[in-house]
């Protein structure tokens, strides 16, 4: 984990000042020193430091930077290298399959081999028999199982490349004077760069130079046709590749469970278990919330021992405007959804806790939402192609704002649906496998039967989290409470008074593209904004 960020200026101007802006801005994800790389005429100059002002002083055009969230110093580093100094790699994100890709190597690497600098070692033997970048991504694809957004430097090139399922975002601006990149758009916006913004799209390797971004690599799904097999077998595959994965991604360390009661994280609760493996689950919600319920009766099944963590519109008022500027979205139902992530992860980031397993994914891969279901009813063939779609998506949809939440407070997580192995086994599944009106997910509901789970939770409906745990309720308070009422929105002709409210905040906190209209509304009122607020004010500009 961690971040990386990256900027040439295309008529050889001093980019320093943007490069130290870019890594304080991103310098909540890690927390090993800042490693730079500033491109010389015979290579590249390294140096590593614990107080980013050093950048300044390093005359540059063309640099990088980065920084790593070690869970465990003896066996991470910052930068990787190879056998021979000769390649570096700055990640945010890790590797889980270590020890399988450690059988493709040749002893000589053995020792050498600490955590995701595995990338390199790969790359060190692919290139004596392939010369071929496209050929060499793409067997590094094909072996790696993790999350991970890289920058691959080279003496005469630097590639950036992101983790297929898309997982750690990547953001890419192209402009007239400045070529950047990183890992979230506020360190863009820092310096001036808010235009032309786009996601690396998942998969992809771009070659990252003076010139723009040169595409050298797509990886992609396998798609297989279904074949028709007993669900059992389908049932027993699914469970045995979860636990393969879940193991993969348990850390030496303590780590948490987001537990909402709902089927797919109950199963993470009841696999940990069985597997002997010692974790912590945090339900989370509004007081008397279906979520608290619900979790609380999954517990008490499976003899767990669960931590409970009300808010309100309190403990909302206090962390909205951080929770706006690391979401970097106006968006009502994206601020709803990442609110109960966000206050979890700063929870257990003050618990000295760096690790949160969570159930994202299970809806896109077997059909969980309601419009499944109708489009089941409607053409089964066409819901195959929009599972598809919905995982293709579920990076912009979801991942990169899960990521940016947690990340904001030091937060791995670890999503154990999510894995290249698990996507392609479970979209071989029938779709009759997956929905049969009125369940859906009811290949995930015979796991929870094989496990021994009783019928009222492996029949939980699907709540969405907004609504469950209590957090659309809690913003819409808040907003009455600043003065945002429905009849106060309509008197200035704007038809939700919430959205209204998370737009004034935004231009408040210095957010580019704000509409003219809301501009022009903060401008002539004057918004009673609560104390906490102040501290925030066009934060997206300020750098300290």
């Amino acid at each position: 984990m961690g971040f990386i960020a990256g900027i040439c200026s295309r008529d050889q101007s001093d980019i320093s000042t943007q490069l130290y802006n870019m890594a304080i801005k991103l310098r909540h994800r890690g927390n090993s020193a800042f490693c730079v790389f500033s491109k010389e005429e015979n290579g590249w100059k390294i140096f590593q430091c614990n107080d980013p002002r050093e950048l300044l002083d390093v005359k540059i055009s063309f640099g990088l930077v980065g920084r790593h969230l070690f869970l465990d110093e003896n066996m991470e580093e910052i930068p990787y290298s190879d056998c021979h100094n000769t390649r570096f790699l700055l990640i945010d994100g890790r590797i889980f399959n270590i020890s399988h890709i450690r059988k493709e190597l040749e002893n000589s690497h053995q020792e050498k081999i600490k955590n995701s600098g595995v990338i390199l070692h790969i790359i060190e033997e692919l290139q004596k028999k392939v010369f071929d970048f496209s050929s060499i991504f793409s067997k590094l694809f094909t072996l790696m199982e993790g999350m991970f957004a890289a920058a691959l430097i080279l003496k005469e090139h630097v590639f950036i490349f992101r983790d297929l399922i898309g997982i750690k975002p990547l953001y890419l601006y192209v402009g007239p004077k400045y070529i950047a990149f990183a890992s979230e758009k506020k360190a863009l916006w820092s310096i001036g760069l808010t235009q032309r913004i786009k996601s690396l799209r998942p998969g992809r390797v771009v070659r990252f130079a003076e010139i723009g971004f040169t595409s050298h690599f797509q990886a992609e799904f396998t798609k297989s046709e279904s074949t028709h097999r007993q669900l059992e077998l389908y049932r027993d595959q699914l469970l045995k590749s979860l636990k393969t994965n879940i193991s993969n991604l348990i850390p030496q360390n303590s780590f948490y469970l987001l537990l909402s009661g709902g089927l797919d994280s109950t199963i993470l609760a009841t696999l940990l278990k069985q597997m002997n493996l010692e974790f912590k689950p945090l339900v989370l919600g509004s007081r008397k919330s279906k979520d608290i319920q619900v979790a609380n009766k999954a517990a008490d099944f499976l003899n767990l021992s669960i931590e409970t963590l009300e808010f309100d519109e309190i403990t909302l008022e206090n962390l909205l405007p951080l929770l706006l500027y690391h979401v970097e979205s106006r968006d009502e139902k994206k601020i709803n959804i990442a609110f109960p992530l966000f206050y979890a992860s700063k929870y257990i980031s003050e618990k000295q806790i760096k690790i949160l397993f969570t159930g994202q994914g299970a809806d896109e891969l077997f059909g969980g939402y309601k419009r499944h279901e109708i489009l089941f009813q409607e053409n089964p063939e066409k819901l195959v192609e929009a599972l598809w779609e919905d995982i293709r998506q579920l990076h912009s949809v979801n991942l990169q704002r899960d990521d940016a939440v947690a990340m904001a407070h030091m937060v791995e997580l670890r999503l154990p649906y999510l894995s290249r192995n698990i996507i392609e086994q479970s979209m071989q599944i029938p779709i009759s496998f997956k929905i049969q009106p009125p369940f859906r997910k009811v290949i995930l509901r015979q796991v929870g039967k094989q496990l021994g789970l009783p019928e009222d939770l492996i029949q939980q409906p699907k709540r969405a989290i907004q609504f469950s745990s209590g957090s659309y309720n809690i913003l819409k308070k808040l907003a009455r409470k600043c003065g945002f009422t429905k009849d106060f929105a309509l008197k200035h002709s704007f038809f939700s008074p919430t959205q209204l409210f998370i737009d004034s905040l935004a231009y408040f906190l210095g957010f580019p593209h704000i509409d003219p209209q809301i501009i022009k509304f903060c401008e002539n009122e004057s918004i009673a904004w609560p104390d906490s607020f102040w501290k925030y004010e066009n934060i997206i500009h300020k750098i300290s």
